[in-house]
């Protein structure tokens, strides 16, 4: 009735799109790239608790530390995705 992608068990467990061959370098790399941005995003939010948290001597340095794990976490997030695209092809 309606089109689904067939999806298949991967040797560690995983699930994988019939599109993405289970032995794949890009299927291999997927769960390290989420892992990364995940990491990332735990660091934006320590990074504004610590901004927070911060006396006014500290605040601006803090407030750099904010915006430099933001970028990071900006890059992290595009090459998860950006994988994620590539390999939905």
């Amino acid at each position: 009735m309606f089109f689904r992608s067939r999806k298949r068990q991967t040797s560690g467990g995983g699930v994988s799109h019939a599109s993405d061959p289970a032995g794949s370098e890009a299927g291999k790399r997927q769960p390290q790239q989420w892992d990364s941005w995940r990491r990332s995003t735990q660091r934006v939010t320590r990074a504004w608790n610590e901004w927070l948290a911060a006396d006014g001597r500290q605040r601006a340095e803090r407030c750099r530390c904010y915006v430099s794990a933001l970028a990071r976490e900006e890059r992290a997030a595009a090459a998860s995705t950006g994988e994620a695209i590539r390999s939905a092809m």
